[in-house]
């Protein structure tokens, strides 16, 4: 039964030789009329006029009927459900179809004059040109229409008391195997085509759900990592140092603060800021403002439009806040300013971030060299993203400057 060709495929299977069979439906629509046409002008006489007449407009008002049904069901889709019962429905018409096609011998005066050989080769020419337009990977619609229009037009040469008529009859016979036989085939190739498409549609999918479950394991784990060494480090620390007495309750609010910002700026990664970093600054600027405010220092914004970095993902946003965040926690402490001024521009091939304060400064070299963990954690981070930081310090105050790369894929480690 597996095998069977006339069995149907399942209805995501069937739905797609529908969707195919429709389309071969108005392929056919301007050739069957024209051959109706011709036939209706060659074969016209005062004794088969009525007849003819009859047969023609049927012809026209059958292929019309097929072609308006089918772009009906291709223009509101063809659903799972209905598509076996649509099957029965195309069956019908296309069994009134064929025997329409074929009624042509039964409607034309019994010759085997000229007209009459012109009569059975147009009928077979007819009859088979409209089923090679409708081979389609639905076979057993094929099959009514083949069977419909032969088994008319046949019986009709075997009723003709003429050889000739007979053996055309035989070959009619003959073709209609034929074409069978090539319409199995033509099914079998839709049909594996048609499950291969779905079976690459099915692991295209597996591989996106795969990959994106494989993403947030990534992005949690990320997340884990980066509030354990930052969040969890801090939290830790200041524990102990309370533990022992060596810290006082406005030291432990600074402490907490300062937790509570890794913990927001972490979440602020997460946050999709498509490419644009001046929305990622504008997210820090909300959350580190207020602590500013509270430690008296003003802030001057003066950040202009810089071009969209298009590697801006998660995970290399967090590292421009952590980058930026322990600039700004570094001013906070250790500086004593009263003003802060933040920038962006562009050099080359590198969007440049700025902030300057007008503190008391400190001795770069020195500072890197001891290996202090806030600015060997901000080289760190930017070599992690393919960026570059850089400091210079004197008496009067800071400036640090975060270089990005602006077109290049940064690289990660």
């Amino acid at each position: 039964m597996k095998n069977n060709p006339l069995r149907l495929a399942e209805n995501r299977v069937l739905t797609e030789q529908l969707r195919l069979l429709m389309g071969n439906v108005g392929n056919s629509v301007i050739p069957a009329i024209l051959v109706a046409t011709l036939l209706l002008w060659v074969l016209f006489n005062d004794a088969n006029a009525m007849g003819l007449r009859m047969w023609c407009a049927a012809v026209i008002l059958s292929k019309l009927t097929c072609y308006l049904h089918a772009r009906r069901h291709l223009a509101s889709g063809i659903s799972f459900e209905h598509a076996r019962r649509l099957v029965w429905k195309l069956i019908l018409l296309n069994l009134v179809d064929g025997a329409i096609w074929a009624a042509l011998a039964w409607v034309t005066l019994d010759t085997s004059t000229m007209a009459g050989s012109i009569l059975v080769i147009a009928v077979l020419t007819g009859v088979a040109a409209n089923s090679m337009a409708l081979l389609s990977p639905v076979l057993p619609v094929f099959i009514v229409f083949l069977i419909a229009g032969m088994a008319v037009s046949v019986s009709k040469l075997f009723l003709l008391n003429d050889v000739a008529f007979h053996a055309l009859g035989g070959a009619a016979l003959l073709l209609m195997l034929s074409l069978i036989g090539q319409a199995r085939s033509n099914s079998s190739a839709a049909r594996v085509a048609i499950d291969l498409r779905f079976e690459l549609a099915d692991s295209h999918e597996r591989l996106r759900e795969i990959e994106h479950r494989q993403m947030l394991a990534q992005e949690r784990q990320r997340l884990c990592q980066d509030m354990h060494d930052g969040l969890g480090s801090s939290l830790v620390s200041a524990l102990r140092v309370v533990e022992h007495g060596k810290m006082d309750e406005a030291e432990v609010a600074q402490v907490l603060k300062g937790c509570i910002d890794d913990l927001k700026l972490a979440i602020d990664s997460m946050e999709p800021v498509g490419a644009d970093l001046l929305l990622l600054l504008a997210t820090l600027r909300f959350r580190l403002e207020p602590r500013l405010e509270s430690a008296g220092i003003a802030l001057r914004w003066e950040v202009k439009d810089v071009p969209a970095l298009d590697w801006l993902d998660p995970k290399n946003a967090l590292h421009i806040l952590r980058i930026l965040q322990e600039a700004f926690t570094n001013i906070i402490k250790h500086t004593h300013a009263t003003e802060i001024r933040v920038a962006t521009g562009v050099v080359n091939e590198y969007v440049m971030v700025t902030i300057t304060d007008n503190g008391q400064g400190f001795a770069v070299e020195s500072a890197l060299k001891k290996g202090g963990k806030g600015l060997s954690n901000q080289v760190r981070r930017a070599e992690a993203i393919g960026a570059e930081v850089s400091w210079k310090s004197n008496g009067s105050g800071t400036c640090f400057t975060l270089r990005l790369p602006a077109k290049q894929q940064p690289a990660t480690l």
